[in-house]
């Protein structure tokens, strides 16, 4: 009878607690950061951008960016266009340029090798490794690539940069704009100075940042 009965019990209550209690919590935490992120995109002269592109992988940190998917839909619905793909590639270049100046600190050469590891897969758009292998280690990395991915923000604010798709982003997001040679362009140009930014900053806070590492 436990045999039965225990795990009858326990994935009952389980699934209970998590369909009628937890289920309309995250849909109310859902629906504000959805919003939340619309109105932000519309605030006047790119401070939505800005914003946006550097705060995005605080989204990845807490899992809510799989929800970003509902809003990119509606504006490829709308207007057959998706400001956010770019702005979240440079959010995540500026994160992959604080990665790569904190590996180029380290003497050690695994930790170096392992930094540098950890930031290849956001290329391919995945920074999951990155972020809790490397930058969430030190606010300020961290911080520089928000700080990265706010100046990649106001270029694509800048360009008036948008992508005809969703899905694929960073150097598979280059597919986006095979059609305008100009947009990828630009696309590479939010690429860049968000890395750059990102690996500037950090190295302009190396003394502070080895002490923290």
């Amino acid at each position: 009878m436990d045999l039965i009965v225990t795990p009858f019990l326990s994935l009952t209550v389980t699934i209970a607690i998590i369909l009628f209690v937890l289920g309309p919590i995250i849909q109310i935490i859902e629906s504000t950061v959805i919003n939340g992120i619309v109105s932000v995109i519309n605030a006047p002269f790119g401070i939505g951008y800005v914003l946006y592109a550097g705060l995005q992988q605080l989204l990845v940190v807490t899992g809510l960016h799989h929800s970003l998917g509902i809003i990119e839909l509606s504006l490829l619905s709308d207007t057959g266009l998706n400001m956010l793909n770019p702005l979240g590639t440079a959010s995540m270049a500026g994160q992959f340029g604080a990665a790569i100046g904190t590996a180029l600190l380290m003497k050690d050469k695994i930790k170096r090798t392992n930094m540098i590891s950890s930031a290849v897969p956001t290329l391919f758009g995945i920074t999951e490794p990155l972020l809790f292998g490397v930058n969430l280690r030190s606010l300020r990395v961290f911080g520089a690539g928000m700080v990265g991915g706010a100046v990649g923000g106001f270029l694509t604010y800048i360009f008036n940069l948008a992508a005809t798709g969703m899905g694929i982003t960073f150097i598979p997001g280059l597919l986006l704009y095979v059609g305008d040679m100009w947009g990828m362009l630009q696309y590479i140009l939010v690429i860049i100075a968000s890395a750059a930014v990102g690996l500037v900053v950090v190295q302009a806070q190396r003394k502070y940042i080895m002490e923290e590492i």
